[in-house]
């Protein structure tokens, strides 16, 4: 975990053949350390840069199978349950897989939010070495699962649910996006103690935990609550 602002331009890169649209991203008003989104073909993976993190969007991972991949920090977004063996060369890959009432976009924009914005945060930032180095990776635990909360779900004796599948030796990330006329570094801690104690006092696991202030004016308070699985 950082907390040191990083002066550098630097691409995101989709890699996909299927139509997205990426003005979801509005730098003015996310404040994010400098990022242009850009999008390639699936033949350019093979160039991708060892250290950059790349988005890569298929139905399924039969279609990486003889597509060599640079990057060392994927994220692979997939329509269909995998049911092909990860091949070799993605073994340093985490795999994020639609929900059934998502479709790519939808799906490109939680990923974004929930994992992405943890990388470029001007407050605490997430190294991708960090996550892909985790306890829970080396076991074979690449699939990651995404949830959402507004702080007052988070309240809710209701949410627990949420948070059963997640072992005692998870790991587990968050991102907190709060307005930026409710930003505090104070606010995150006192939500980041609510969230352990939800995870319980047998939790003996990883937390990496982000934060972003946004400018939207009808963005309310979002907590990403994500966590790794085999």
């Amino acid at each position: 975990m950082q907390n040191n602002e990083i002066n550098l331009n630097e691409n995101l890169i989709i890699y996909t053949h299927t139509t997205i649209n990426l003005d979801f991203f509005n730098p003015a008003m996310e404040h994010l350390r400098p990022l242009n989104m850009v999008q390639k073909p699936l033949s350019a993976l093979a160039c991708s840069q060892t250290d950059k993190v790349a988005i890569i969007i298929v139905d399924d991972l039969a279609e990486l199978s003889a597509i060599p991949i640079g990057s060392e920090h994927s994220i692979v977004i997939i329509a269909k349950n995998n049911l092909t063996p990860l091949p070799e060369h993605l073994s340093n890959t985490l795999i994020y897989q639609q929900a059934s009432n998502e479709d790519y976009q939808q799906a490109l924009e939680k990923v974004f939010h929930a994992l992405i914005k943890t990388y470029f945060s001007t407050e605490l930032f997430l190294e991708p070495a960090d996550l892909y180095q985790s306890d829970a990776f080396e076991k074979g635990q690449r699939y990651i699962n995404i949830h959402s909360l507004q702080e007052q779900q988070l309240m809710n004796e209701n949410v627990k649910p949420l948070f059963s599948p997640i072992g005692k030796d998870g790991t587990v990330i968050l991102n907190f996006t709060l307005h930026q006329s409710s930003f505090s570094l104070d606010k995150i801690q006192d939500l980041t103690e609510i969230i352990i104690e939800h995870l319980g006092e047998k939790f003996d696991g990883e937390i990496f935990y982000s934060c972003n202030a946004t400018s939207k004016p009808e963005q309310s308070d979002l907590i990403y609550l994500s966590y790794l699985s085999a």
